[in-house]
């Protein structure tokens, strides 16, 4: 009996991806590398090739000489969208956005990554700041601030998470100075449980409203640095628009180096309009 492959069935939908993602990035695939990976016969492999082969026809060939099919430069992907991270994790390992694994102890040779320090953040007490966040319930941390230098309990009413790259961070109400306010997440020392339910508050205007950062490539960069950005973030002009919530705006432009407090030396990309 033929080993049919049924692409609506998760375990063939996942089999034949795998097909696609190595045809896209390594440019072949064999019966072999569907063996290995899902731990089916080898019938069924060349049941799943040849489904796909149907499946997306003219996208590879099969070379007698080699026993694996060769994918075509022409060949476009139905199953998945390809991402260069996922393809560096799975062919050379990877750290950071690239995958888990610290310090490249999985990576390989041809793959070099910057170790930057590492952001703490406590398990423990994210766990009790998430818990409150999704039952809208107070919660008593313990924060030190690196602006005031004050380290002291605060009660908060989380109502949201913000990654800005580097660390998470929590907007909250801080019912110490009745207002909303960002905390860093691996500033809080301690949490206690979540405690009553939050009551109403005032609407936070800084998380509900958005902005947007208008951005220009910088002047004072010659022609040729200004057309190396225009093709490093694919623009056709010389302008850049990015649309954030106006209390994340700060961080934003720190990551870009255009803040006020900014004082590296390396030469500015954009400036703001």
């Amino acid at each position: 009996m033929a080993n049919l492959t049924n692409e609506e069935n998760w375990a063939a939908r996942e089999r034949l991806r795998r097909v696609e993602f190595l045809l896209w990035w390594r440019g072949w695939v064999g019966r072999q590398d569907l063996v290995d990976v899902f731990g089916i016969s080898p019938a069924q492999a060349s049941g799943d090739l040849q489904r796909y082969a149907g499946l997306n026809g003219g996208a590879m060939i099969y070379h007698t000489s080699r026993k694996r099919y060769e994918a075509v430069e022409g060949m476009v992907c139905l199953l998945h969208a390809p991402s260069f991270d996922e393809a560096v994790r799975v062919f050379l390992g990877g750290v950071g956005s690239l995958g888990i694994g610290a310090n490249g102890q999985d990576m390989d040779s041809r793959l070099s990554v910057i170790d930057l320090p590492v952001r703490r953040l406590d398990v423990g007490i994210a766990r009790r700041v998430l818990m409150a966040l999704l039952e809208k319930r107070c919660v008593r941390v313990r924060y030190v601030s690196v602006n005031s230098g004050n380290d002291g309990w605060r009660w908060l009413v989380p109502s949201g998470l913000a990654w800005d790259g580097r660390r998470w961070h929590v907007r909250a109400w801080c019912g110490t100075r009745n207002e909303w306010r960002d905390f860093v997440l691996g500033r809080m020392v301690s949490a206690e449980w979540p405690a009553e339910p939050a009551r109403e508050l005032p609407e936070d205007k800084g998380w509900t409203t958005f902005e947007t950062v208008k951005l220009r490539i910088n002047p004072d960069l010659g022609a040729d640095q200004r057309e190396a950005l225009r093709m490093d973030y694919d623009l056709t002009g010389e302008s850049l628009e990015l649309r954030v919530r106006s209390c994340m705006k700060p961080y934003l432009l720190a990551a870009m180096f255009i803040d006020h407090e900014s004082h590296s030396d390396l030469p500015r990309h954009f400036v703001k309009h």
